[in-house]
């Protein structure tokens, strides 16, 4: 099960499960991003406050597995060993922009990342094996995308939602494509700048 946080059994770590970009597409990642970053600053200028993603920070979470003791991470690394062994690894394709919570009252900008049966069959395989060693449940399986930036204003300027909706629709073909070649087990430690994302496992298909 989850922790809560124990000092008598040991250290805790925030874990989840993501499909990391490879190297070519962050770097396309990185073109559409400042592409973004500069119609947003052209159009809003400094009336919408944003802090923009990381490149080394981009991530697909699958599922987010929460707070779990050191001493636990043993057995889900051998669940997921064991998944990761049995699956076909899915095509990827990034296309279309978002927003989360709702595009009106933004707090997370992003990209997103075209659902197939493959994926699904991914997420549904870990869901499985990893909810009775972890009491998962619907909350902790994310719908794929990628961070963008972050949105610190309280509130978007007016029309905000009509020019990222605009945005969306003039996008003809995907920013990006490509085959996913493993699963990573991703840690998540609040640092001075910020949340950071650093994989401590890498799980492939044999």
């Amino acid at each position: 099960m989850k922790a809560a946080g124990n000092p008598d059994l040991g250290p805790v770590v925030r874990l989840f499960l993501s499909i990391n970009p490879p190297p070519e597409v962050i770097a396309q990642l990185v073109t559409e991003q400042s592409t973004l970053r500069r119609r947003l600053f052209d159009r809003f200028g400094d009336e919408l406050a944003i802090r923009w993603t990381k490149p080394s920070q981009f991530h697909i979470t699958l599922i987010f597995l929460g707070n779990l003791f050191l001493h636990q991470t043993d057995r889900i690394r051998d669940e997921i060993k064991k998944i990761a062994a049995s699956q076909t690894f899915p095509p990827m394709e990034l296309c279309g922009l978002g927003c989360f919570p709702r595009i009106r009252s933004p707090r997370v900008l992003w990209i997103g990342v075209k659902q197939n049966s493959q994926l699904e069959k991914l997420q549904t395989a870990l869901m499985e094996r990893l909810t009775p060693h972890l009491a998962l449940n619907d909350r902790d399986l994310f719908s794929p995308h990628i961070t963008l930036a972050k949105i610190k204003a309280k509130r978007a300027p007016r029309d905000f939602a009509e020019f990222i909706t605009e945005l969306s629709r003039s996008q003809s073909n995907p920013i990006a494509s490509w085959t996913a070649k493993s699963v990573s087990l991703m840690q998540s430690v609040n640092g001075s700048d910020g949340v950071e994302y650093s994989s401590i496992a890498e799980f492939s298909g044999e």
